[in-house]
């Protein structure tokens, strides 16, 4: 995310600031949910729990915030595509890509 507001011309000289310009820009819902998100998958990708119900409680957390996730991709890649002329180099994924996070 920094670094597509890097190739925008944007100062993003800290997370919090490239919250807030997506936020504005409708890439993510909200600094807070997206926070949310953040926080469910560090948990997931970074405790070294052994106490297999507490793992679980991580994945489960961040399950709940799949459709977030998705919607935040899909308008990331439109943000992308649209402000900043990136589009992906092959499109072997896209009916892939837009059946996951639009549904299609």
């Amino acid at each position: 995310m920094r670094d597509s507001l890097v190739l925008s011309g944007e100062n993003a000289d800290s997370f919090m600031k490239v919250l807030a310009i997506f936020e504005k820009a409708g890439v993510v819902q909200s600094v807070e949910s997206w926070q949310m998100v953040r926080a469910a998958r560090n948990l997931a990708a970074h405790d070294d729990e052994t106490d297999y119900a507490v793992v679980a409680e991580h994945f489960n957390a961040l399950h709940a915030q799949q459709s977030t996730l998705f919607e935040t991709a899909y308008r990331f890649l439109s943000y992308a595509r649209e402000s900043l002329g990136v589009i992906p180099l092959s499109g072997d994924f896209s009916q892939e890509f837009n059946q996951i996070t639009r549904g299609d």
